[in-house]
């Protein structure tokens, strides 16, 4: 987008930004600051409603599915915090404005509150606030994430792999990894979509958690063969990446389940290392299954990522159990990183713990070049995020550079990329 179409404090300068919003929900316990907001958003062509009321609020979400949400911090018979809750629930994946008349800590631990409930918060408004600065956060805004813009995220539907699979509608896509290092791709995770023929590309969070476990495995034996299939072919192009596939927990405890991850890894000329990537929260369904898992897979010449780590509960103890070659600190973790002290001590840390355990350290989600440079300057082997590349289906993955440029010459061309 050109710099000319976020200038200005009229709908006009916004239109090319506003036009990519279906809607907007306001949430205020006055009625006319909530007027007055939904107002401004209607001139600069956002579908507005303003509510005063939780169930009001509740019901207005179910009917238009907002990209767009302001919320007051205090809303009478609820609050922001019971809200992000209930947002997360039913897999909110927008954009939200926070408005408050309050300040300090509170201010600090709501909005930190928010951004770990899955929340993106693209900023607050200090009340009385002006028409400008709602004008300027929304031109913040920018391009919706993927997920708002590609991906349908409605709750989970058990039905939707099964038929998926029958179908032969899963896809693959892939998202870079880059060693900070050299700014060089160094490895790719492959992660599932579903093409609808009625509804487009759908995400993981609406096939996955109610997934049945014969289901997830087919899944992740599909995964892997694609994978295999993606690193063979960039082998041949000169570009050997390492590929990552997700293991979910409760196939650990699957009879044969590594003979079956061997046998599709036999069927392939592997030229390249696979990362199995087991999420840290799983490890309370049965650690004991995870670490035996774990260690046998190393044993047979795969590596393994401790995935969104920060997310779950893993003590010391548990990370002695598991041999694991990457930790990758979870997005929550990251984002915001360069103004928040808290989260800066928390990457710090994990830093400190992967490297303890001779592992490699990763940041996910990076997004913004700030944290990028505070994920450099602590150390950070490698990162992935949107501020490099969304997911992409492999014949656009391989379209991207095999290294990145730094700087603003990195957001600009990420800019044009999506």
């Amino acid at each position: 987008m050109h710099d000319s179409a976020l200038r200005g404090d009229n709908g006009g300068a916004l239109s090319a930004v506003a036009a990519l919003w279906r809607s907007a929900l306001v949430f205020d316990d006055n009625p006319d600051i909530g007027a007055l907001a939904a107002s401004w958003l209607t001139q600069l062509r956002f579908k507005t409603r303003s509510v005063i009321e939780k169930a009001a609020f509740i019901e207005a979400f179910e009917a238009s599915r907002p990209e767009l949400i302001m919320l007051d911090l205090s809303l009478g018979d609820t609050d922001a915090i019971e809200l992000f809750g209930l947002l997360r629930e039913r897999s909110f994946a927008g954009k939200v404005i926070l408005m408050n008349g309050h300040s300090g800590a509170v201010l600090d631990h709501a909005r930190r509150l928010g951004e770990r409930s899955g929340m993106t918060i693209i900023g607050v408004l200090e009340k009385p606030f002006r028409r400008r600065d709602l004008v300027a956060l929304v031109a913040g805004i920018g391009t919706p994430s993927a997920s708002a813009q590609d991906l349908s995220t409605d709750q989970s539907n058990p039905d939707l792999l099964r038929e998926a699979l029958v179908h032969q509608s899963v896809e693959f896509w892939y998202q870079p990894k880059l060693e900070l290092l050299t700014n060089r791709v160094v490895g790719a995770e492959s992660l599932a979509r579903i093409r609808h023929p009625e509804r487009g590309i759908l995400a993981p969070a609406s096939f996955l958690p109610d997934a049945s476990d014969e289901d997830m495995h087919e899944l992740t034996m599909l995964a892997l063969d694609d994978a295999l299939r993606c690193s063979q072919a960039l082998h041949q192009m000169g570009r050997p990446l390492v590929f990552s596939i997700n293991v979910a927990a409760r196939t650990f405890v699957r009879p044969g389940l590594l003979d079956d991850i061997r046998s599709v890894r036999d069927r392939h000329p592997a030229k390249n290392p696979i990362m199995l990537e087991l999420t840290e929260s799983d490890f309370l369904n049965d650690k004991a299954a995870a670490a035996a898992f774990a260690t046998r897979a190393i044993l047979h010449g795969f590596q393994i990522s401790i995935d969104d780590f920060g997310h779950g509960y893993a003590t010391f103890e548990r990370l002695r159990d598991m041999p694991f070659n990457e930790l990758k600190l979870e997005r929550q973790m990251v984002d915001g990183c360069a103004r928040d002290p808290a989260l800066r001590s928390i990457c710090k840390a994990a830093l400190q713990l992967a490297h303890g355990f001779g592992a490699k350290a990763v940041a996910e989600g990076v997004e913004q070049p700030d944290d990028l440079n505070v994920i450099r300057s602590l150390g950070f082997d490698m990162a992935q995020g949107y501020i490099f590349s969304k997911p992409l289906p492999f014949h656009d993955f391989i379209e991207l550079p095999t290294a990145f440029p730094i700087g603003p010459q990195l957001v600009k061309n990420t800019a044009a990329r999506h």
